[in-house]
């Protein structure tokens, strides 16, 4: 179902992006002046750097949220494909910064793991919107979807690059929650992750030690990593209100890259814990608009597609939080538009831009859409 007219797009999700993305640049170039000073001689290195991310960001934020989402969809298989075909050639790659998680295309560098996100998104969405439409049983199409999530999941852990193969896999799970895949089913797919994980402990050791070294830490049975130690040690001397701005003291060499993983470290000891609840509370109000946009959108594949970028979002924030808190095992993923990124931030703000464009359309909600049909629609096994 297409949509008839449309209406003005969702500015309190734009303009609370577009806050976090300030906060970002501010922080980074705290955080990063000294670096940029002691290395390269330039202290406006790092944010000159983010600022050309964030400006072609936009743009394609801009663009995406003029483009209507439906056009993406016939072209999902070659993307999935393409990208599916990137993430082997990467496995090859020379390393770069001790991992093979990038490529490198006309001098720049990009990492097809976070690209995958956004595609495995689409292709999700619409194999399920497709399938829900037509009242065609997927009791056992529905492990074939969940092959092919395990299957690029499978491929990121082996980068290394256990933060973005976690948020893939929460993200791809979300969407079978929303497409209404029933409990047992999602039952059987969180032990069939099990195996998959215990394989790659063992083939990949420096993914076990990270693991094992997050464990005994917890359990007091031996010392905190360095990057984590340091990153409590800048959040206790932040305490409520921050040390201030440009003031904080972690970032002369005591955090390792301050600006990128660990940059909610950094803004706690400069702005407090009052500076760490505003940024959560942002991001909070783009999960509430994300899933307001879900629960508004003309059609099922906007549904799932609204609720997919919403929650990659949201699970990319509690992951970097919870490694930043030594509440999960470090894993180099970086947090939602104020970390200095290139990759993860352009797929975030396409995400956004989509986000937009659905929040235009306007036609019958889903939310009554269903309701409405609801008495005429036969029930699709293996939907709850």
């Amino acid at each position: 179902m297409k949509a008839k007219v449309q209406k003005p797009t969702d500015r309190v999700l734009f303009s609370a992006v577009m806050i976090l993305i300030m906060i970002g640049i501010l922080m980074i170039y705290s955080s990063s002046s000294f670096w940029g000073e002691d290395k390269y001689d330039n202290a406006w290195l790092y944010v000159r750097n983010h600022g050309i991310r964030v400006a072609l960001g936009l743009i394609m934020l801009f663009l995406a949220s003029r483009i209507d989402y439906h056009v993406y969809r016939p072209f999902m298989p070659v993307l999935m494909l393409g990208v599916f075909i990137l993430l082997v050639i990467v496995l090859f790659a020379p390393e770069f910064h001790g991992a093979n998680r990038s490529l490198e295309l006309f001098g720049k560098r990009f990492q097809p793991s976070e690209f995958m996100k956004l595609v495995m998104i689409f292709y999700l969405s619409g194999v399920f919107a497709r399938q829900l439409d037509s009242g065609k049983p997927y009791s056992n199409a529905v492990f074939i979807h969940y092959g092919v999530l395990l299957a690029a999941v499978a491929l990121i852990f082996m980068e290394p690059d256990l933060g973005s193969a976690l948020v893939l896999y929460g993200v791809g799970f979300s969407i079978f929650f929303l497409a209404g895949v029933s409990w047992g089913q999602m039952a059987k797919m969180i032990w069939g992750i099990a195996p998959v994980f215990l394989l790659g402990m063992v083939l990949f050791p420096y993914q076990k030690k990270r693991v094992m070294d997050w464990i005994n830490a917890l359990l007091e049975k031996g010392e905190l990593s360095y990057q984590v130690k340091q990153s409590l040690i800048g959040l206790a001397n932040g305490g409520m209100t921050g040390v201030g701005y440009g003031e904080g003291r972690q970032k002369y060499l005591f955090l390792p890259e301050p600006f990128s993983d660990f940059i909610i470290s950094h803004v706690g000891e400069e702005l407090g814990f009052i500076g760490l609840m505003f940024i959560f509370a942002l991001i909070l109000l783009i999960l509430w608009r994300g899933f307001r946009i879900a629960m508004n959108a003309p059609d099922r594949f906007g549904f799932l597609l609204a609720g997919g970028i919403t929650s990659m979002i949201l699970i990319n924030a509690l992951i970097n939080a919870g490694v930043v808190l030594n509440l999960l095992p470090t894993t180099g993923l970086t947090f939602p538009f104020i970390s200095y990124g290139g990759s993860s931030l352009l797929v975030q703000l396409i995400g956004v831009g989509i986000l937009l464009n659905i929040s235009q359309k306007v036609d019958v909600p889903f939310r009554e859409f269903t309701r409405e049909r609801s008495h005429t629609t036969q029930h699709v096994p293996g939907m709850v």
